[in-house]
């Protein structure tokens, strides 16, 4: 083989190992590409994160929550108003303290509930009785519902925690946050959340921040 040959074999291998050079044209879809992956990869990261809170909310009116309230003491930063509360400091204990008050308030629902299929079930109670404890049995279901979709919500902005208890006429809502920094900022995003899920007035949400 002449050296000649051999000199154009050497630059035929350079010429296919070089990357091809890209019209500024290209480069842009590359790069919009590139862009259009990294946004779908962190909204399917912020998905999974909202089913999981989701799914850990969705696990629920709780015996230890009036104690709570009634120990608490109230303040008001500008149109907000919370009540800060003394619970556990320790995150394992605050953890219990959350699991144990969500199945408190699942039994207290059970009960509220059960009460109201025997009434509707039963042969001796008028039909206004039965009607009323129908009325109730809605209500109570669409409470719930509000309270799991309250809870969702304001964790997905960020809190640690966070246990929503509507009262029993669907009027107000007490909302129990774990949160160490209850700046007047997170006050109204919570209070905005709860006073769009029930249609209440901002009055109408107590914000009791646990830690």
């Amino acid at each position: 083989m002449t050296e000649e040959t051999e000199m154009k074999e050497t630059r035929s291998k350079r010429e296919k190992k070089a990357k091809p050079i890209l019209t500024e044209q290209e480069l842009q879809k590359r790069k919009s590409r590139k862009t259009k992956v990294a946004v779908a990869s962190f909204v399917l990261i912020l998905a999974l994160g909202i089913m999981g809170n989701w799914y850990y909310q969705n696990t629920d009116l709780s015996a230890q929550i009036q104690p709570l309230i009634d120990s608490a003491k109230t303040k008001t930063l500008g149109e907000a108003e919370y009540v800060g509360a003394t619970v556990p400091d320790n995150s394992s204990e605050e953890n219990e303290y959350f699991s144990s008050a969500r199945v408190d308030r699942q039994k207290a629902r059970d009960e509220a509930l059960d009460s109201f299929q025997k009434i509707i079930n039963s042969a001796e109670e008028n039909s206004e009785a039965k009607s009323k404890a129908v009325d109730d049995a809605a209500l109570l279901s669409k409470n719930i519902e509000i309270e799991n979709k309250i809870e969702t919500l304001v964790c997905a902005k960020g809190i640690d925690n966070c246990l929503a208890v509507v009262s029993a006429d669907g009027k107000r809502v007490d909302v129990i946050v774990e949160c160490e920094d209850l700046s007047e900022q997170v006050i109204m995003q919570v209070k905005d959340i709860a006073t769009k899920q029930l249609g209440c007035e901002f009055k109408d949400v107590t914000i009791i921040q646990s830690k």
